[in-house]
């Protein structure tokens, strides 16, 4: 037992298990954001279920770059043209996987009739994954600011 407490301690210090786990927790909230937002437009105000979902998708997106700008990547750009960079390659990066995870649960809802958050819950463990790749290795990097 002793073992993997030491084996845990290591992992909590080492920066890039912090980035991850912070990383995790931010994606989590913003999964809340996306999910909750999502059912109170589909159930309580009977929105169609597209457009709820592409609404609850913005509202995600606009949490997540500033979650993720400011808590799990630490991005340090200063100047107005660095912010413009890493803003458009957020966006940008976020309408590809907004479109993916749209596309998605239109198949998966309305085309194969899977319940509409199983659907959404689907798409967006696949879009999660693809967040992190965009943001680690084309949005956040070092290089841009």
């Amino acid at each position: 037992m002793n073992r993997y407490i030491q084996r845990l301690k290591k992992i909590m210090v080492n920066p890039t298990y912090q980035k991850m786990i912070r990383y995790v927790i931010i994606g989590g909230l913003t999964t809340l954001v996306s999910f909750g937002s999502s059912w109170v437009m589909v159930y309580p105000l009977r929105m169609n279920p597209n457009l709820a979902n592409t609404l609850s998708i913005v509202l995600a997106i606009l949490f997540a770059y500033i979650t993720n700008k400011r808590y799990v990547f630490k991005s340090k750009c200063d100047s107005y043209r660095e912010v413009a960079i890493e803003g458009f390659r957020f966006f940008s990066s976020r309408v590809i996987t907004m479109l993916i995870e749209i596309g998605g649960v239109f198949v998966l809802n309305t085309l194969l009739q899977m319940e509409f958050m199983l659907s959404k819950g689907f798409m967006n463990v696949i879009v999660l994954i693809l967040n992190y790749v965009f943001s680690q290795f084309l949005i956040f990097r070092k290089s841009t600011c």
